[in-house]
């Protein structure tokens, strides 16, 4: 079995093989009945009873790591370099050679499929499939699936429906939806407290789909705790659309979604327009916290227990360097430089507060409904629970 991208000796073993009884895709699966849902159906499926449902993204790794369906799990029928191969052969040879190439690599991995629906208790839930269109690869995973005692049912359109779903959400007037804002300074817990209510109330939170905390120094919490960085736009989009999808209340007109004071820009990527805008006019609540109560959530969120962050913070500001010393000083700079490579990071932390972040980040010119401190983010929990529930 050829396994590499050599063109040479790719051709040679396929034309090395009789394909002339190969049957076409419509042939192999016609003695199947496999159910065609709806993008809709399956997301309702979902939100309903999550447990119960087993999403398999037939794609490649590399299509499935760079954006996919919020809770799918990966499954590639073709594997990166496969698809490669089989799409070489389509282009260059012929589809029937294709069709057969593809099932020579998809057919070894029955063995490896039935661990993994026995892992993922396949036999105990409903299952769907999908792949790039709803077309080949979803179809014929489905079979081997079939085969192995499940009834799938495809997603019909594939991966390209939910991306159509998002973008037309997305590209409404506005957004229909309310949302309650949470502001304020560098370090003052609108994330901790964000997160704190996650699962009670409706939250949007932008920078967990990210992967970035917005600043130029904000993919460094989430690198030093090994996160997967978000590969695209329409990844992070998919991550903020499923938030607002699994967070509306049915029984309500309208939802209303705590988020975070943000500018357009998250990291890398761009807010969706309805949403930066409905955020400007929305509501705000003031949060505040002590500067030691900032000091130690910066030095947690930014370094870590071990200090890990050390090294990307420090990497960042020399290679930033003719930023910052616009931005603060000569002097504030090497000092600050020098405070890192000493470990000392709550003088470090301090004075970036002061003399960085309270300068750049200016709070909103808006009227706060109420203020709100962190310094006991139990009761700060409690009281943004009960702001909530009176706005409601």
């Amino acid at each position: 079995m050829i396994k590499d991208s050599n063109p040479k000796e790719l051709f040679e073993y396929v034309r090395s093989a009789d394909v002339s009884e190969v049957k076409s895709l419509n042939e192999i699966i016609s003695g199947y009945d496999f159910n065609s849902v709806s993008i809709e159906e399956i997301l309702s499926a979902i939100k309903i009873n999550s447990p119960e449902i087993l999403l398999i993204d037939a794609r490649s790794e590399k299509e499935f790591e760079e954006s996919a369906i919020p809770g799918a799990l990966n499954f590639p029928v073709l594997t990166n370099s496969e698809r490669h191969n089989v799409g070489l052969i389509y282009k260059k040879y012929s589809q029937t050679s294709a069709l057969w190439l593809a099932i020579r690599y998809a057919e070894p991995k029955t063995e490896s499929l039935k661990e993994f629906l026995n892992a993922n208790n396949a036999y105990e839930k409903k299952t769907y499939i999908y792949c790039w269109r709803g077309g080949g690869r979803s179809k014929y995973l489905s079979k081997m699936a079939a085969d192995l005692g499940r009834k799938p049912a495809v997603l019909k359109g594939g991966y390209k429906s939910f991306r159509q779903s998002v973008n037309n959400y997305f590209s409404q007037s506005k957004f229909g939806e309310g949302l309650l804002e949470l502001s304020g300074l560098t370090g003052c817990g609108k994330t901790e407290l964000l997160r704190s209510v996650t699962g009670i109330l409706p939250v949007i939170d932008l920078e967990l789909s990210a992967r970035h905390f917005s600043s130029l120094l904000g993919h460094i919490p989430f690198e030093i705790r090994n996160y997967s960085p978000v590969s695209n736009q329409s990844a992070f989009e998919n991550s903020v659309y499923s938030q607002i999808f699994f967070g509306k209340n049915e029984n309500l007109s309208e939802t209303k979604y705590v988020i975070e004071s943000e500018s357009r820009r998250i990291g890398p990527f761009e807010m969706p327009g309805i949403l930066f805008e409905k955020l400007q006019s929305s509501p705000s609540l003031k949060i505040t916290c002590s500067i030691d109560g900032r000091i130690k959530r910066i030095i947690n969120d930014y370094f870590g227990e071990d200090l890990k962050g050390i090294e990307p913070m420090l990497k960042i500001m020399i290679d930033k360097e003719n930023f910052f010393r616009q931005r603060l000083s000569n002097k504030s700079f090497d000092y600050l430089i020098m405070l890192l490579n000493e470990q000392r990071v709550s003088e470090f932390c301090e004075m970036m507060i002061k003399e960085y972040y309270d300068k750049k980040y200016l709070d909103k010119a808006k009227t706060h409904i109420i203020e709100i401190s962190t310094d006991n983010i139990i009761s700060a929990k409690e009281t943004l629970i009960s702001v909530y529930n009176k706005l409601l």
